[in-house]
């Protein structure tokens, strides 16, 4: 789905499931990981570079908006296919272990303190395991719940990780 569709999911999903307007107290988690047929080089060589997004399909560019590729602090803006935006500020980035942790700065999405993760790993049965993982909260005026969020970020992190195996194998 595209990234507008799945926010509009969320916010109706307070009128389905008649849900409380408060806040998630507690940190939500969504992770979700794929195997794809490439080496663990081939696959970070894919994402690891911050200021290329590129690999998911919802986004149709990336701009990186201050300090320098990979390097901490640096923020990147995503420009979505439907016009949306999101600022991200990258945390860490680690080409020895593969992995990648960013922050979101400013973004439609009902969420609040979001953190998150891509990592790449040798899978034991050969090519690659990507694990995309994120913490959030609800932000308190989203008119969803914990579920619907959780539910639409699962999407996001899905669709991307498809498409990445989809462009590798």
């Amino acid at each position: 789905m595209r990234f507008r569709q799945l926010l509009q999911l969320a916010m109706l999903g307070l009128s389905v499931l008649g849900a409380s307007t408060a806040a998630s107290e507690s940190m939500l988690d969504v992770r979700k990981s794929i195997a794809i047929a490439a080496t663990p080089d081939v696959v970070w060589k894919a994402v690891k570079d911050f200021d290329n997004f590129g690999w998911h399909p919802a986004i149709a560019s990336t701009q990186l908006t201050a300090g320098s590729n990979n390097e901490a602090q640096a923020v990147r803006t995503l420009i979505l296919k439907d016009g949306a935006t999101i600022t991200e500020q990258l945390r860490e980035h680690d080409d020895a272990q593969m992995v990648q942790r960013y922050t979101i700065l400013d973004s439609p999405l009902p969420v609040t303190d979001y953190a998150a993760s891509i990592e790449v790993r040798a899978n034991e049965g050969g090519g690659s395991i990507v694990t995309w993982q994120s913490h959030f909260r609800r932000k308190a005026d989203s008119s969803t719940n914990d579920e619907i969020v959780t539910g639409t970020i699962g999407e996001i992190l899905a669709s991307g990780l498809a498409n990445l195996k989809k462009m590798l194998e």
